[in-house]
């Protein structure tokens, strides 16, 4: 219980002075269901002198997350910027997999801040199409916190990688398949997308294709002959 009240000191420090934090998901997906993923928190120069001030490493009550890690997870001390923070991952081999990771995350007290940002994730799978979807929790919403305020707070964002061709959302540009959505922490937010895969292999069109060509010679040969 003392390491999770060394994190909720960071936490407070976030919520009702200068600091800030971020937070960033990276998710990606494999047509075979298979993926890896990558969470981080990071906190700025002031978080980092006020963990320093009451007595705890420069990532705070971070660290106690990364003791509580479940094996299979890995974990790194993360510098983005002048931000610092851990860095966690692991990968799965189907979506019930993954869901199983979440769930165990969720399962600890310490580990269940990694995902405080979202209120829900799913994924799913059909036979020509994948779906991530879910909900992003409302974590600053006191009545007098601002946009602005919330802004030089906290920031969130979630990467998803999916396979095939992106269907949803409809953008103009989409850059190595991802899509990056953004959370600025004030409402709960929904996020979606959708991307379709074909079954159909290439070397079986072009078995095909050949196939075809050599029946359409061969048919006006015969005629030819006639």
């Amino acid at each position: 219980m003392k390491k999770y009240k060394n994190l909720l000191i960071i936490f407070l420090c976030i919520f009702f002075s200068s600091c800030q934090a971020e937070w960033i998901m990276d998710l990606e997906i494999n047509e075979d269901e298979s993926g890896k993923y990558s969470i981080s928190i990071l906190l700025d120069q002031e978080a980092q002198i006020f963990a320093i001030e009451t007595g705890q490493t420069e990532i705070g009550g971070l660290e106690s997350i990364v003791e509580s890690l479940p094996e299979g997870f890995g974990s790194t001390v993360y510098q983005k910027d002048k931000m610092f923070g851990i860095m966690i991952r692991n990968s799965f081999n189907s979506i019930e997999e993954f869901e199983q990771q979440l769930d165990i995350l969720l399962s600890g007290e310490n580990t269940a801040l990694l995902l405080l940002p979202l209120q829900e994730i799913k994924l799913e799978k059909d036979e020509k199409e994948f779906k991530v979807y879910g909900e992003f929790s409302a974590l600053l919403n006191g009545e007098n916190i601002t946009p602005e305020a919330a802004e030089n707070l906290y920031s969130g964002k979630l990467m998803v990688k999916a396979p095939g061709r992106i269907t949803k959302p409809k953008l103009d540009e989409i850059n190595n398949n991802t899509i990056i959505f953004t959370h600025a922490g004030l409402l709960e937010q929904s996020f979606e997308v959708e991307s379709t895969t074909s079954n159909i292999n290439i070397s079986r069109i072009l078995i095909f294709s050949i196939l075809a060509l050599a029946i359409y010679f061969f048919g006006r040969q015969v005629i030819k002959n006639k």
